[in-house]
């Protein structure tokens, strides 16, 4: 059998950004040693999963793990062992504030071998509209101390459709870019999302304008990207020759992956399972050696399906049109219609025996998806 994936998942924010809603907060007085042995606990509940399957990739995620600091983090790298030992990739996500206080080749020593940074953009006046709390100098700073200490594999995250954003920012940005050569650059078009407070300022403001004006600023982006040597392998992530996130390809290729930590989400075989978000109820469970899943859901072989359609679109290879799908059902027999249907309407074109999106595909990604989601009584 593969080896697993493992997330971890780190709750805690210096200060929380006005778009965000993961699941993140303030760590309270002593509570980020206390999460650090909870998350030791789960982490035994896997222990036999882990010694017959091994680790595959690891993903220290948040929130901002970088706020943990170097001991916590090697804390938590410890409990991995020995099943890490062998890992393709192991990456630590921060933010560039706090980024700085890490002692990288510490964490290089103990087989970090990715670091993933939210720049967001290089606008000080975006990014203090974003709530972030670092400016673009900062953020300049933190990369070049991940590289004196040995990072050699570094992703930068931006965020594309901030309001109030106009093509200056996204060049600023793309010059901050050309400048650090990252290995990896993720671009993600600003989501509003209800119950923040981006949502609550500006959702009623949107309209055709703002949508056109983010395609616009997404291309730019692309382009730029591609002109400093970056290939765009999925809707949101470029990367230099070989520096593919072996993660998120794990995910997307519908990989088995243990989710560790509150709010944690994980998926092995046809199950899918939620840790709780409450910190109170992830604790008490953990402390009593328990498992802190608040939901598990076993998904049918038309939600697998589904899954593995719309993850494998995403990417800029496509689907083989002999792909076998979880179901058993050949992707391009089982969706002729809708092959035929989008690749007319040129949102799907055809290379080497796969199906993947075009361009304008890409700007509609979200039709095309639907058009292939089906339920399970469209199965039968």
């Amino acid at each position: 059998m593969q080896p697993l994936s493992v997330y971890i998942h780190i709750p805690f924010c210096a200060a929380k950004c006005g778009y965000c809603d993961f699941y993140s907060h303030r760590p309270r007085e002593g509570e980020a040693d206390r999460y650090i042995r909870a998350l030791k606990n789960e982490i035994a509940l896997y222990r036999n999963l882990l010694d017959a399957r091994g680790i595959y990739t690891v993903y220290i995620g948040g929130g901002t793990p970088s706020l943990l600091g170097t001991d916590r983090l090697l804390a938590v790298l410890g409990a991995l062992m020995p099943q890490m030992a062998d890992a393709k990739e192991i990456t630590i996500e921060g933010n560039p504030e706090s980024m700085l206080d890490l002692d990288i080749s510490t964490l290089i020593d103990a087989g970090v071998n990715r670091f993933s940074m939210g720049v967001q953009s290089a606008s000080d006046a975006l990014l203090t509209r974003m709530g972030r709390i670092h400016d673009a100098e900062t953020a300049m700073r933190a990369f070049r101390h991940l590289r004196s200490g040995g990072a050699d594999n570094i992703n930068l995250d931006f965020i594309s459709s901030v309001p109030g954003e106009n093509a200056a920012d996204v060049e600023a940005s793309l010059a901050m870019i050309r400048a650090l050569q990252p290995e990896h650059v993720s671009l993600y078009s600003l989501i509003l999302e209800e119950g923040t407070p981006f949502y609550e300022r500006y959702f009623d403001s949107r309209d055709s304008a703002s949508e056109e004006r983010d395609r616009l600023h997404v291309h730019a982006y692309a382009r730029g990207l591609s002109e400093m040597g970056y290939g765009q392998y999925e809707i949101s992530n470029f990367a230099k020759p070989g520096r593919e996130c072996r993660h998120n390809l794990h995910y997307w290729d519908l990989g088995e992956y243990i989710g560790i930590g509150a709010a944690a989400c994980g998926n092995l075989g046809d199950t899918r399972y939620g840790n709780h978000r409450s910190m109170r109820a992830y604790f008490a469970a953990t402390e009593a050696k328990r498992s802190p899943r608040e939901y598990t859901e076993r998904l049918k072989p038309i939600d697998r399906d589904n899954e593995y359609i719309v993850l494998g679109l995403r990417k800029n290879v496509g689907i083989a049109f002999d792909a076998v799908l979880p179901s058993g059902a050949t992707f391009g027999a089982a969706y002729t219609t809708e092959i035929e249907e989008f690749t007319k309407s040129g949102l799907l074109h055809t290379h080497k025996g796969r199906i993947a999106l075009t361009d304008r595909g890409r700007d509609l990604a979200n039709i095309v998806e639907l058009g292939f989601f089906r339920l399970e009584e469209d199965a039968k």
